[in-house]
């Protein structure tokens, strides 16, 4: 790679430029970059950018999925949409389907909400209307005060470790890209700050190690959100996707499983009880694709039957249809790869650009 690559691959993700700088040198590298390498999926509708827990720019992950020769993909924020229109430009000039997108935490530990829009047109009239500040600016607001609580937690919950830890502002210019706006970026910087500590002293063995064991549990970091005037129920983000005329889709379904402890036929009447109020996708195919203790099953596997037998159970209903994710937010320590997961473990056969096909299809028959 030039040296004039390199400068841009750079500037595309340099998050104190404004859009319209990483998006000149987005052009620069469509036209003198050469396509250096591959995924296991053409397509990726689960990833991350700097907005949220990323630590790509939106512009940077669509140039990712241009060098890696892929077709599509949707960045996920948590609970913003911040960067959606970088990306469907970074889209335009690399030529990669950008299916804009938002990815909400709810009231539950299990159960986060995604929201695929591949109606480009329909997006960006909402973003134009505010229809989505109603709802992510209150939860942003409640986010920054409930993630200044959890930093201040950081020295009690690590001294009953006999371990001394602080996360200073220092360290959050240092380790985070655009501050800290998740749980995720308090993981990230504790991680960066102390990683090899917390290996020697067996604490965690990598950032979403440490991310599960420490910082979403109530008796060591997290703290709630304070009262909001908006329902955070995963049937509520449902409904209100649906009404944006999106398609909202169950994210990593085996979380239910690893944070609420539900067993396989529990978890199913979830996905039942979500579809009863507009629930279109499952995430079928993700980097925590490990075997099931229940059924010795890959997950994958399993959730793929579950969408198969829920369809099968209600053939009065549309059927659900599956999506896939990567959930890469190029985190250090974090060993994800946009259209790979973890050590190439996601299935093309879920990640074939038709499927995003099947996806406009369906938001086309509920916008009529």
């Amino acid at each position: 790679m030039d040296s004039n690559c390199c400068n841009d691959v750079n500037l595309i993700n340099d998050f104190k430029i404004d859009c319209e700088q990483r998006l000149e040198a987005a052009r620069r590298l469509s036209r003198s970059f050469k396509l250096d390498l591959k995924a296991v999926c053409e397509i990726d509708l689960h990833c991350h950018s700097f907005y949220s827990d990323g630590y790509l720019s939106p512009a940077g992950k669509v140039f990712e999925a241009w060098r890696r020769q892929m077709k599509a993909i949707a960045i996920c924020d948590h609970d913003v949409v911040d960067g959606q229109l970088e990306a469907i430009e970074a889209g335009e000039i690399f030529n990669i389907d950008v299916i804009p997108a938002v990815e909400f935490y709810t009231d539950r530990s299990g159960i986060e909400i995604i929201g695929h829009f591949p109606n480009v047109k329909l997006f960006k009239n909402l973003l134009q209307s505010h229809s989505f500040d109603l709802v992510c600016e209150p939860i942003r607001n409640a986010k920054r005060r409930q993630l200044q609580g959890m930093i201040a937690r950081v020295p009690k919950c690590f001294a009953k470790l006999g371990f001394d830890a602080v996360i200073t502002s220092e360290d959050i210019d240092r380790y985070v890209r655009n501050g800290v706006t998740t749980k995720g970026d308090i993981s990230v910087i504790l991680w960066q700050k102390y990683g090899e500590e917390f290996v020697k002293r067996k604490i965690a063995t990598d950032v979403k190690d440490l991310q599960a064991t420490y910082t979403t549990k109530d008796d060591m970091l997290n703290l709630p959100l304070d009262s909001l005037d908006i329902d955070l129920t995963p049937a509520a983000f449902v409904q209100c996707i649906y009404v944006w005329g999106g398609l909202p889709g169950l994210a990593h379904p085996t979380e239910l499983r690893t944070k609420e402890g539900l067993g396989n036929e529990a978890l199913y009447q979830e996905i039942c009880s979500l579809a009863d109020v507009g629930l279109q996708t499952i995430e079928v195919d993700g980097w925590r694709n490990t075997k099931c203790p229940e059924s010795g099953k890959y997950q994958t596997e399993l959730f793929e039957e579950m969408r198969q037998r829920y369809n099968r159970e209600h053939p009065e209903e549309l059927p659900l249809l599956f999506t896939n994710g990567s959930d890469d937010h190029n985190q250090p320590g974090e060993g994800l790869v946009l259209g790979c997961g973890r050590d190439n473990n996601l299935n093309p056969e879920f990640g074939r650009y038709s499927n995003i096909e099947l996806l406009r299809n369906r938001q086309r028959r509920l916008l009529s």
